[in-house]
């Protein structure tokens, strides 16, 4: 789990930006986990390129304890949203970016999350209960081409791929059902 950082600091906690904002997109996933009844696991180490396994129950297809992986990547940089193509163009490690194109068991999504570019706004507060602001938008990257880029790989994630809770219950549905999803599949 990794961030592009617009600034490099500390949060008011003391925690550096880079770690909240690691924890902002797994808070994200774990609230949508929460509001659609999955489980999920978070590995000891991030040495593999999953940052979150989530798990599904008594889904009626081939699997009825599916599960998918996301890699998870964070940014509050607003030059990475392309409003001509309506596309998050995030600079993915080559590393990263090859794990992901690789054949996996698993269904694996990379999830990236777009946050305000200041920390006090990440999360809204009223009496009437708590905002996470912004979104995190969702790639397969299945089926893509490995690269020998030296350092990174600009993926293109089109905003109408927002991770929420209908897009969530569609790819579990379909690893209930074995199904393999290629770049430009949508629920």
């Amino acid at each position: 789990m990794s961030c592009a950082l617009g600034k490099v600091g500390r949060g008011v906690g003391g925690t550096a930006i880079a770690h909240s904002k690691e924890l902002l997109s797994l808070a994200y996933v774990q609230t949508l986990c929460a509001a659609s009844g999955f489980n999920y696991n978070e590995p000891q180490l991030d040495n593999d390129g999953v940052d979150i396994t989530i798990r599904g129950k008594n889904f009626p297809g081939k699997y009825s304890s599916p599960k998918i992986e996301l890699q998870l990547k964070c940014t509050d940089i607003h030059s990475y949203i392309d409003m001509k193509t309506d596309e998050l163009v995030y600079p993915l490690k080559v590393e990263n970016y090859n794990i992901l194109v690789s054949p996996s068991p698993l269904p694996t999504f990379l999830a990236v999350h777009f946050a305000p570019e200041e920390s006090s706004s990440w999360v809204q507060h009223s009496r009437f209960g708590v905002t996470l602001r912004y979104g995190t938008f969702w790639m397969s990257l299945r089926g893509l081409s490995s690269s020998s880029n030296s350092a990174s790989v600009s993926v293109r994630i089109p905003l109408s791929q927002r991770l929420d809770a209908a897009s969530l219950l569609w790819m579990m549905e379909g690893a209930s059902k074995g199904l393999e999803f290629f770049n430009g599949m949508k629920p």
